[in-house]
């Protein structure tokens, strides 16, 4: 089983802090995290960042064929992005959301997550551990009938 794990603009530049652990994860180390958290679970990874939407969409058309589920934490664009929305929905690979904030502490006008319409599960404000989580959900899903959803806010 190989997923894409994909990620939008800024992510590159993170620093994750876990409450009461000192120290700090960069975006590198997150994902030396995740590929090493999949591996254990036999899952093959294929990690990818970029701060373009179009690069994002290039990337969910040629899912594919190249790897069978989409890990996707879309950054600022999941709040506006028909494009990657509709990406999502055409590709015929299922996608899996992440968002390691839950969007409660932000700004107002990110409520509203487009992107989410896309996704069959979603795994919000569990930080890097949201990503584990959202990739052992879709290799369930892809094991099942995937007619079950999560919708996880922690």
């Amino acid at each position: 089983m190989k997923f894409l794990i994909l990620n939008g603009p800024n992510l590159n530049l993170m620093r994750w802090s876990e409450p009461g652990v000192p120290g700090e994860l960069d975006y590198n180390a997150i994902m030396d995290y995740v590929q090493a958290g999949c591996e254990q679970l036999g899952i093959e990874t294929d990690c990818c960042q970029t701060n373009h939407e179009g690069d994002l969409v290039d990337e969910i058309q040629a899912a594919a064929g190249r790897v069978d589920g989409i890990v996707l934490n879309p950054g600022a664009y999941a709040h506006y992005s028909v494009a990657i929305l509709d990406a999502l929905r055409l590709c015929g690979v299922p996608a899996v959301e992440v968002m390691l904030h839950a969007p409660d502490e932000w700004e107002p006008f990110r409520k509203t997550d487009v992107v989410s319409f896309g996704c069959q599960g979603h795994f919000i404000g569990e930080g890097p551990q949201g990503y584990l989580h959202a990739c052992i959900y879709l290799a369930q899903l892809l094991r099942t009938d995937g007619s079950s959803k999560a919708h996880i806010v922690m």
